[in-house]
């Protein structure tokens, strides 16, 4: 439908984005939606790890000792059950990550954009301090469970009340051939191809990160699938993504939240709300720091070394997966993503008789190249320093709960990261201890989050869904759906695809 009861994105909706990247780009920031502390009582130094250059260099060498024992594919297939592998269905992990990238949008201070991606001595310089407040931070997105990061994208324009989605590439005579059931609008909307690296088929949004990788883009587009079998329904665009919104809520708040946190815990937020962090106003809403750069960044430890992306593309890693290694060099290779590198939901998720693969364990082992780890890891461990955030001790004394410390720390630990964990075993970075106290062999042993990261979780989830545009938590808000998972994500969308 085009009808004239809709306005056209064309004309207001572009006007209005380029206005609002404009103010972006010259540092405009509303004023009621940055980064702030779940836990202002322990900003206090003494709350913190040290500061200074000898805390600095044992970062580096926890940071290397993570990438030293970095997960590596072992050769057995993904889909058997194998030691270290949870009971969640592998494609939540990647729901972890679209999550916080449709929450957060973070502009980096120029200290710490200048030394990202670098390791070693090399990640710090000697002016690598603490920030004194996060006014230098800016969130980009509105922080709440609203699908910015999918509504931030064109219209179709023969059809305005849909979202536009990109073809996938065949040749001329049928090759690769579409996997059965799907249909050719399988991929992000792109830009043509060309020799600028920056536009070469760059996807048709402001925020490129969930097209780093070939299941985060997919998850992008079932997204989008969905929306329009929502407008299939006969929905309005306004309808269709309120609808959207609300079903995104349930799933994060009653399909993915009970899958990594502590069940109690979750019960209990869900019940009570929030008790620590709590916002009655939209006004006051904002990012916590302890949640988006500690407590929610376990992606890659759910991460598996290595997919069964479809029958095509069979125990894959990461650089096999990566949606530029699909797309090819600039300038090259096909218009669009090939028809073969169209995911196989039924691999990810419970679709099928057959078992899906599954998320590896929460602990402090993350999957991936030994060097590509270390990066990771001390990009997490610098932005904690950084922010200054609270060592994982102060937090769960805060809490009332007894700390992980010295020996009961490190027993949670492999054996190749104890050594570089020494320095902090009384006071150790929030997001490796709740790293640590997910893994705790006396705890929960990797099935979720400990009692700290749990609670993180629960309750800034809670609160930003609770402020967030139609929340299915409003008082007497009416919704058309008794229950929302991820795998009906991945039905409602397959229907666009009949």
């Amino acid at each position: 439908m085009t009808g004239s009861d809709e306005p056209r994105p064309s004309t207001r909706e572009a006007i209005s984005a380029r206005v609002r990247n404009l103010a972006i780009e010259a540092g405009a920031r509303p004023s009621d939606h940055g980064f702030g502390r779940m836990f202002p009582a322990l900003a206090a130094p003494a709350c913190r790890i040290d500061e200074g250059s000898r805390t600095l260099k044992d970062l580096a060498r926890l940071a290397a000792a993570m990438g030293a024992c970095a997960e590596a594919p072992n050769g057995q297939p993904p889909r058997r059950r194998a030691e270290g592998d949870s009971d969640i269905p592998a494609a939540y992990a990647f729901l972890v990550e679209f999550v916080l990238n449709d929450l957060v949008w973070e502009r980096r201070p120029a200290e710490e954009a200048q030394f990202a991606g670098a390791t070693g001595a090399a990640a710090f310089a000697p002016a690598f301090t603490p920030l004194g407040s996060f006014s230098a931070l800016f969130n980009r997105r509105s922080g709440g469970l609203d699908l910015e990061s999918v509504y931030d994208a064109p219209r179709d324009p023969a059809a305005v009340r849909r979202m536009l989605l990109g073809e996938v590439w065949r040749d001329p005579f049928g090759e690769p051939p579409l996997p059965p059931r799907k249909s050719p609008r399988n991929d992000l909307p792109r830009q043509p191809r060309g020799l600028d690296p920056a536009r070469d088929r760059a996807p048709r949004m402001s925020d490129a990160r969930n097209d780093a990788s070939l299941p985060l883009s997919q998850l992008h587009v079932a997204f989008l699938k969905a929306h329009n079998a929502l407008v299939a329904t006969g929905l309005s665009f306004e309808a269709a993504r309120r609808a959207l919104r609300q079903r995104y809520q349930w799933m994060v708040l009653f399909d993915l939240l009970p899958k990594i946190a502590d069940p109690q815990v979750v019960e209990a937020v869900m019940a009570e709300g929030g008790r620590l962090w709590r916002q009655d106003r939209p006004g006051d809403i904002f990012i916590p720091v302890e949640f988006w750069a500690a407590a929610f960044v376990i992606g890659r430890s759910l991460a598996r070394p290595s997919y069964d992306y479809n029958p095509r593309l069979r125990n894959a890693e990461a650089p096999a997966l990566a949606t530029r290694a699909a797309l090819g060099p600039s300038g090259c290779g096909p218009g669009g993503l090939p028809a073969d590198r169209i995911i196989a939901w039924e691999g990810f998720l419970p679709l099928e008789a057959e078992a899906p693969q599954r998320a590896r364990r929460l602990d402090t082992r993350l999957a991936g190249a030994p060097d590509t780890v270390e990066a990771l890891a001390m990009r997490h461990l610098s932005r904690g320093y950084r922010l200054g955030l609270p060592t994982g001790q102060a937090v769960a004394k805060h809490l009332g709960l007894k700390p992980l410390r010295d020996d009961t720390l490190l027993a949670a630990l492999p054996e190749a990261q104890r050594v570089a964990a020494l320095p902090f075993c009384e006071a150790t970075p929030l997001w490796f201890y709740i790293l640590a106290e997910a893994g705790d062999p006396a705890g929960p042993a990797g099935k979720h989050l400990g009692p700290v990261g749990s609670r993180i979780v629960a309750e800034a989830l809670w609160t930003l869904a609770r402020q967030s545009d139609a929340s299915i938590l409003a008082p007497g808000e009416l919704r058309d759906f008794d229950r929302f998972t991820l795998s009906d994500l991945v039905l409602l969308a397959a229907e666009e695809d009949a």
